[in-house]
C-alpha cells in the first residue's frame, strides 16, 4: 500500500475517534458500574463481598475495579477511560488475527473505523460491562491458541512413521490461555461455551499428541485460576456468602424457556441498528470458515459463534450481552475481505443525514408510524450525525459537570439511570447529616451511588432493591433486613413509583414535609415513602426513618410479577 492510500484510509478512523472520544468519555456510566463501584469500595475498605453487598454473579468484575479504581480515581471519565483502553485493545488483537487470516493493513484500518463507529456512539447501556472486559481474555486466549494452529497435512508425512508431522507450540502458551480463559470464567462464566467451541474447532489442526498435551496445560491453567480466586474468596470471608447466594438464590432469578428463547432469536437483528443485521450474513460465514483450512479464520469464527449462542440462548435480553458478538461479527466479515467499514460508515451517516434533514416531515412521521421497526433498524439516526450531540462536543473538552452528564445520557425517566444533577444535590444535603457507616439505603437503583459519593457503607446488602425482589421467597428476609438495619435516612425515587400513573411533577429542589401531589394512595402503607418526607430534589426524595414498618413493594399487577 502507497503512503497517500494509507493516509486516505486513516481519515475515517481519525474522524470517527476524534469525534467520538469526547462524547463518549463525557457520557455518564450505567448503573451496573456504579453498582461494581460500591462493590469494589467495600471490599477495599474491608468488606466482604457478598455478605455486605449483595450479588448474583461471579466476582471478577469487582476484582477489575479494585485493581483500576485505586489508581485511575473514582470518576466515570476514568473508568471509561479504562474501558476505552480494553476495548482498543480488543480491536488491535481481532486486528492482528486478521492480518494472519491474510487482510490487508488498508482492511484492518477499516475494521478498527467501524469498530469504534459501533462502539463508542452506542448508549451507556453497553459501556464498561462484564461481557465487554470479559472480551479482552477471551480474544486474547484466542489468539495464543490460534498463534501455533496450522493446518495439517493432507498426506502422511515419512518422518512420523506414516503419521502426519506438525510443530507442538510451547506448554506455557497453553497454560496462558487457560489462565487467560479462567480469568474470563470469574468474569462471567457463560464464556465457556465459545471457549468449548474454539477448543473443539483447534483440534482440527493438531495432531492427537499435541492436542493431548495441550489440553491438559489449557485446564491446568484455567484449574489455577480458579484456586487463585477461591483463595481470595475464602481469605476474605467471601466464600460462604457467595455459595449462599449460587445456591439459595439464583435458581429464582434465572429462568429458561421455549418462548423465551424465540423472542430473544428474534431480537438478534434488532440490538443496534443497523450493525445487528450483519448476523444475517455472519453466521453462515463463520459456520462455513470454521470447516475450512484457514486456522485462524477458524478459530475466530468459532469465537464468534460460541458467543452469539450463549449471549442469544442462556442469557437475558440485554444490550451489553450483544456488544461483544456484534464486534466479533464484524471481525468475521472483515476477514472474508468484505468492505464493512465503508459500507457501515457511509449507511450510518447517510441515514443519519436524512433523519436530520427530514427530521418533524410528514412522511418520516407516517414512515416511523406505519414500520417503526424496520424504519428504526434501516434508517437510523444515528449519533455521529446527530446535531443535538455535536452541539455538545465542544463542552466535552473542560465541563465535567454533572449537568452535561444529564444532556449526554441516552435515557431519562427510568429507574436504573440517575438524574445526576439531582442526586449530587441530594448527595450535599446528606453531607451536613454526619452520617457514618450503615446510616443510609439507597432504595432504588439510580440512588446507590450515593454510597460512594458519601464514603459510608450501606445500611443493607441489597444496592439493586428491586432486583433482589425478584427472589419472592426472599421478600420477607429482605424486609426484616431492612426494618432491622438501623439506618436513619432512605433516598428513594419517584421514577419507579409512578411507571403505573401518571408522571409526577415534583417541586424545585429544596426542604419538604410531603411527597408531590398526586402521589398514589397506597403511599401511606409502603416502606419508604410511608416515612417523614425532609428533603425533595427533583425526582429524589430523603426520608427520615422514625418507624419502619409495612410492605416494602408498591403493589405491582399480576402481571408485572412475572
Amino acid at each position: 500500500m502507497n503512503r497517500r492510500t494509507l493516509i486516505l484510509t486513516l481519515i475515517p478512523l481519525v474522524a470517527v475517534l476524534a469525534i467520538g472520544v469526547p462524547l463518549f468519555l463525557r457520557t455518564p456510566v450505567w448503573v451496573d458500574v456504579t453498582y461494581h463501584d460500591l462493590s469494589a469500595w467495600n471490599v477495599l475498605h474491608g468488606g466482604a463481598h457478598y455478605r455486605d453487598v449483595f450479588e448474583t454473579n461471579l466476582p471478577g468484575m469487582v476484582w477489575m475495579h479494585c485493581l483500576v479504581r485505586p489508581v485511575v480515581g473514582w470518576s466515570h471519565e476514568a473508568i471509561r477511560v479504562v474501558d476505552l483502553l480494553v476495548f482498543g485493545s480488543v480491536v488491535l488483537l481481532l486486528a492482528r488475527l486478521l492480518g494472519r487470516s491474510g487482510l490487508s493493513i488498508n482492511g484492518r484500518i477499516w475494521f478498527a473505523t467501524v469498530a469504534f463507529l459501533f462502539y463508542l456512539f452506542e448508549t451507556e447501556f453497553i459501556h464498561c460491562q462484564r461481557d465487554g472486559w470479559m472480551l479482552l481474555p477471551a480474544v486474547a486466549a484466542t489468539c495464543f491458541r490460534a498463534a501455533f494452529a496450522r493446518p495439517l497435512p493432507l498426506t502422511p508425512s515419512p518422518k512420523a512413521g506414516g503419521g502426519t508431522e506438525h510443530t507442538a507450540r510451547p506448554r506455557y502458551y497453553a497454560l496462558i490461555e487457560g489462565l487467560l480463559w479462567g480469568l474470563a470464567v470469574w468474569i462471567k462464566p457463560h464464556v465457556l461455551v465459545p471457549a468449548l467451541l474454539v477448543w473443539l474447532v483447534s483440534l482440527r489442526f493438531q495432531t492427537r499428541r499435541v492436542a493431548l498435551f495441550d489440553t491438559l496445560f489449557l485446564f491446568l491453567g484455567g484449574l489455577i485460576a480458579g484456586i487463585a480466586g477461591s483463595i481470595w474468596l475464602v481469605q476474605t470471608g467471601a466464600w460462604s456468602p457467595m455459595w449462599d447466594v449460587l445456591l439459595n438464590w439464583n435458581q429464582e432469578y434465572y429462568h429458561w424457556s421455549w418462548p423465551d428463547f424465540w423472542w430473544k432469536i428474534k431480537l438478534v437483528s434488532a440490538y443496534f441498528a443497523p450493525f445487528s443485521l450483519l448476523h444475517f450474513v455472519a453466521v453462515p460465514l463463520a459456520l462455513v470458515a470454521m470447516f475450512r483450512r484457514q486456522p485462524d479464520r477458524a478459530v475466530l469464527a468459532a469465537l464468534y459463534i460460541g458467543w452469539q449462542a450463549q449471549a442469544t440462548v442462556i442469557q437475558k435480553e440485554f444490550d451489553y450481552a450483544h456488544a461483544p458478538p456484534t464486534l466479533l461479527g464484524l471481525a468475521v466479515l472483515a476477514s472474508f475481505r468484505l468492505p464493512v467499514g465503508p459500507v457501515f460508515l457511509a449507511w450510518c451517516v447517510a441515514a443519519g443525514l436524512l433523519n436530520e434533514c427530514a427530521l418533524g416531515s410528514a412522511w418520516l412521521r407516517d414512515l416511523q408510524k406505519s414500520h417503526p421497526h424496520s424504519t428504526k433498524v434501516i434508517l437510523p439516526h444515528h449519533p455521529i450525525v446527530r446535531t443535538d450531540r455535536l452541539a455538545l462536543w465542544g463542552r466535552c473538552w473542560s465541563d465535567g459537570s454533572w449537568e452535561l452528564k444529564d444532556q449526554l445520557s441516552f435515557y431519562s425517566n427510568i429507574h436504573c439511570v440517575p438524574d445526576w444533577a439531582d442526586l449530587q444535590r441530594v448527595a450535599d444535603y446528606l453531607a451536613t447529616k454526619d452520617l457514618h457507616d450503615r446510616d443510609l439505603i439507597c432504595w432504588h437503583d439510580s440512588t446507590h451511588p450515593l454510597y460512594v459519593w458519601l464514603n459510608i457503607r450501606p445500611a443493607i446488602r441489597y444496592p439493586h432493591v428491586i432486583t433482589a425482589m425478584k427472589f419472592k421467597s426472599k421478600r420477607e428476609q429482605i424486609r426484616r433486613e431492612t426494618f432491622e438495619s438501623g439506618a436513619r435516612y432512605v433516598v428513594s425515587d419517584l421514577v419507579p413509583a409512578t411507571y403505573l400513573s401518571a408522571p409526577l411533577d415534583p417541586p424545585p429542589p429544596g426542604p419538604a414535609s410531603s411527597l408531590p401531589d398526586g402521589f398514589p394512595s397506597w403511599g401511606k402503607d409502603v416502606y419508604p415513602w410511608n416515612q417523614p418526607v425532609v428533603y425533595r430534589a427533583g425526582r429524589y426524595v430523603v426520608h427520615e426513618i422514625r418507624d419502619p414498618r409495612g410492605a416494602i413493594e408498591f403493589p405491582f399487577p399480576d402481571i408485572f410479577e412475572d
